[in-house]
């Protein structure tokens, strides 16, 4: 808490100093103050663009109302007013001032007896003169300017996704201060936000794609699901605990996707091709189309969109030697890692290449001006040839498995949205299904052969299928008028089905053990979730605002199990294993505008995750070393939930008409009975238990200035302080330890120039500098060595903790009216930071990031 007051104090103090320093005069930002403009006819975007540079006045529109509309020159003295009036004449648009004082561009409403043209939506509404945008966001369910939003946020617009090359959110997540994952390979990862980190069923992060949970079970052979950047508005990173209005596993924080909407006003026909190339990889290509068609014109429209894309491997498998650090090759107690070889005679040029198919169908139609009806489907295919593991101890890029290893990742989302005026009230139902399939095959022969030795020559594989089912509703009512009362209250309801189906098999294991089955598990899991939830702001004097939420949730869980197999102990089941648990999650906060762009604000907020149910049946007979070690006779059936409380103190600052930003916030977390993974190295198995309390602290920064028009710099940095408070007798984790898998620092630097060209033409050319500093990759300060006597004896771990690295990429973009052509270099100067070590399958291993790629994108509107 002293921490928290230090910096609520600290942030009070900075922006009250700056804006008395910086801030312009209220007067000055009237909107009848007059500036000296002088902008040829060319695209309306940019020329809003222009105004809002000189002006400073902030202005937000809907990207699609603007597409194809043209401006006539605006050359003389006149105000805001009369200059964006004489810009949108006979375009039928209009401009409104918000309630937070950004000019929002919007479609005109007919005249009387005419057909309805819808209100702006704000979807990627962002402020004409900032390249990284004022972005208008849905973090809190509602339009809000990002800078108005009492919450840590980082929005990252479709066009700067574009411009970076980015297929997921990997691509970017260096970018995002406080982001972190682990696990390269999509649909592997685990994503931390704050250092909230551990090896666990549940995941600390909520994935959503338009409001609908992509949560699922994350296991050893499946982990969080990651759409593609594919006709996305933006993707908005919310931090801190968004449990009042997100619910479970959002207590580190959401990844929140936002896709692109149906216009009935207009036909339009987008198109993109583009090509890259990687050092010592495989060409890499893609391509995509969208469609958006008025079936009535104002009230029906369809949006539809295919995209392809070929990710170019570059990691080779070839016959070779393995080293396993683990074992030593001479008798105690000379240590020598075992180098031996791989017995593989597959030979495979960049393997980890990776095909993508995506599809999108939407539909909006608008009865009338108060519905909203909104059908979707998004379909995705994703198949990558083989994993990106890579052998330590080669001079390149490769690995020497047995067989090819391909991951298998399709879903299918699909959704109705419902949306209604009530008259000041809007009510929302979200109907949602979820569908997904991963299939992760791997050779497991190494980690066979390590645990028995006499079966290394066979050749073992693995099978594992995933599959997730998510039904969902939610509905909710909120306020929707100028009230100081401002509030949304709603249900939820959701059913999953998880079921894992893994097979591991050994042909000639049977000489040994009568059966060439080594591992068969069937384990079915239903979990249904149950929540009531609301958030209510009041302001009590201008500009100073109280808010308070609740979320009131219930879980019940069911488990189903079948094993076989020789590490199973033979058959087995788990009959019906059942587990509730319910709780309330409140949620706190001040903020206060000292001017219309300077905001403080204060939270507290309690963040959960849902316990769960042990999906294995470990025999204490065969893991009995380890149970003793953990002073447990067996290993739990099932773990509750974890909790946390952060609290938040920040500022959000812009200086002189939108040339300077300046964002701020500090937090302190208090996290308790964490859900942690525990592995048994004995028999292979392990579980999840409540394990100890952790306290994370740190502060995030973020900065932009344009000191000359045109030309913007800015970063961003990220500071994390983790460490255990309290540890449990057993674990490898002691009081004092800083959780896995967090850097301490990460820090962002960029700069980038936009100028209009002779023939109205626009260039923009930008470079970033990406730091991630030193993260710990476990607790285990040594690792246990197996000598051929069988003896055992320890060394400090090689693998305590992950180097910190650098990337440096470069972006530009030509661009008139609706062609775009775009250049990228990513991983500039070519690094390959050690990533994912893993010294426990028999083969040391690790992945690292794409290496340098340069690539070339032709974007054309029709």
């Amino acid at each position: 808490m002293r921490l928290f007051r230090l910096a609520l104090h600290a942030s009070i103090a900075t922006s009250a100093l700056a804006a008395a320093a910086l801030a312009v005069p209220a007067q000055a930002q009237a909107e009848d103050r007059t500036y000296r403009f002088a902008i040829p006819a060319q695209d309306m975007k940019a020329s809003l663009r222009a105004l809002a540079r000189t002006s400073g006045q902030q202005i937000g529109f809907d990207s699609a109302a603007l597409q194809g509309k043209r401006a006539p020159a605006l050359n003389g003295t006149f105000s805001v007013r009369d200059g964006v009036a004489r810009l949108l004449a006979g375009s039928g648009l209009e401009p409104s001032w918000g309630r937070s004082g950004v000019l929002v561009i919007r479609p005109a409403p007919r005249k009387p007896g005419a057909a309805y043209q819808a209100p702006n939506r704000g979807a990627d509404a962002a402020m004409a003169g900032a390249d990284d945008g004022e972005i208008v966001v849905t973090a809190r369910k509602s339009n809000e300017r990002i800078q108005d939003v009492p919450v840590s946020l980082t929005a990252v617009t479709a066009d700067a996704l574009r411009d970076r090359g980015a297929a997921d959110i990997k691509d970017v997540l260096r970018s995002v201060p406080g982001l972190a994952n682990y696990g390269t390979e999509r649909g592997l990862s685990r994503y931390s936000i704050r250092g909230l980190s551990t090896y666990a069923s549940s995941p600390t992060v909520g994935i959503y794609l338009d409001d609908i949970s992509l949560v699922t079970v994350s296991t050893t052979f499946s982990g969080a699901y990651d759409p593609m950047f594919f006709d996305m508005e933006r993707v908005e990173v919310l931090k801190g605990p968004q449990g009042t209005l997100y619910g479970g596993s959002a207590m580190g924080g959401a990844i929140k996707y936002v896709s692109a909407r149906p216009d009935p006003t207009r036909f339009s026909v987008d198109t993109a091709i583009g090509a890259a190339i990687t050092d010592g990889g495989g060409p890499s290509y893609n391509g995509e189309v969208v469609v958006n068609a008025p079936i009535v014109e104002d009230k029906l429209a369809v949006r539809a969109g295919f995209y392809y894309r070929h990710d170019g491997g570059f990691v080779d498998n070839r016959p070779g030697d393995i080293r396993v650090l683990l074992r030593s090759s001479t008798p105690f107690p000379d240590y020598t890692p075992v180098v031996q070889d791989s017995l593989s005679n597959r030979t495979k040029k960049n393997r980890n290449y990776g095909d993508t198919y995506v599809g999108r169908l939407s539909f909006e139609w608008r009865p009338d001006e108060s519905w909203t009806i909104r059908p979707q489907l998004f379909y995705q295919d994703y198949k990558q040839g083989d994993t990106g593991d890579m052998f330590i101890g080669r001079p390149d890029r490769s690995g020497s498995y047995r067989i090819a290893q391909p991951n298998y990742d399709r879903a299918g989302i699909y959704s109705l949205s419902v949306e209604k005026e009530l008259g000041g009230v809007k009510a929302t139902s979200l109907t949602a299904y979820f569908d997904r399939t991963f299939r992760y095959v791997r050779d497991y022969s190494f980690y066979i052969g390590g645990l028995i030795p006499a079966l290394y020559p066979f050749t073992s594989t693995n099978v594992s299928d995933s599959f997730t089912k998510t039904f969902s509703q939610e509905v909710r009512l909120a306020s929707d008028n100028d009230s100081p009362f401002q509030w949304v209250i709603g249900g939820y309801y959701s059913s999953q089905d998880d079921r894992l189906i893994q097979a591991v098999n050994t042909p000639g294991m049977s000489a040994f053990f009568g059966t060439d089955l080594a591992y068969y598990g069937n384990i079915f899991t239903n979990t249904k979730q149950y929540a009531g939830f609301g958030e209510a702001s009041y302001a009590l004097f201008d500009g100073f605002d109280v808010t308070a939420g609740v979320r009131v949730f219930k879980v019940e869980q069911l488990v189903n199990a079948r094993t076989d197999g020789v590490f199973a102990g033979g058959p087995n089941a788990i009959p019906d294993r059942r587990n509730k648990e319910d709780g309330i999650n409140p949620k706190f906060g001040l903020s206060y505008k000292v001017t219309r762009d300077n905001l403080l604000y204060a939270s507290a907020a309690k963040g959960f995750r849902p316990g769960g149910i042990n999906r294995d049946r470990i025999d204490p007979d065969l893991c009995r070393t380890d149970l003793d070690n953990l002073g447990i006779e067996n290993a739990p059936d099932s773990f509750g939930s974890d909790n946390l409380w952060t609290y938040e103190a920040g500022t959000k600052n812009m200086f002189g008409g939108g040339k300077v930003m300046l964002n701020a916030s500090a937090y302190y977390t208090e996290w308790k009975e964490i859900q942690q993974a525990i592995g048994l190295p004995s028999c292979g198995f392990g579980f999840t238990d409540n394990v100890g309390s952790a306290e994370v602290k740190g502060f995030e920064l973020e900065a932009r200035v344009e000191p000359l028009r045109g030309f913007q710099i800015g970063g961003t940095a990220a500071y994390t302080s983790s460490k255990i408070t309290e540890a449990v007798p057993g674990t490898s984790a002691k009081k004092g330890d800083a959780l896995p898998d967090v850097p301490k620092w990460m820090a962002t630097a960029y700069a980038g120039y936009r100028t209009e060209l002779s023939g109205l033409w626009e260039l923009d050319v930008r470079g970033e500098y990406q730091y991630q500093g030193k993260a710990p990759y476990t607790f285990d300060t040594e690792v246990p060595i197996t000598f051929p006597g069988g003896e055992v004896d320890y060394i400090p771990n090689p693998i305590l903790e992950r180097k910190s690295y650098q990337v440096v990429n470069a972006f530009a973009s030509l661009s008139r009216d609706n062609t775009t052509v775009r250049l990228y270099a990513n991983n500039l100067f070519n690094v390959h930071p050690q990533l994912d070590t893993d010294l426990s399958i028999g083969a040391d291993r690790f992945s690292t990031i794409r290496p340098r790629t340069f690539g070339v994108e032709l974007r054309q509107g029709f």
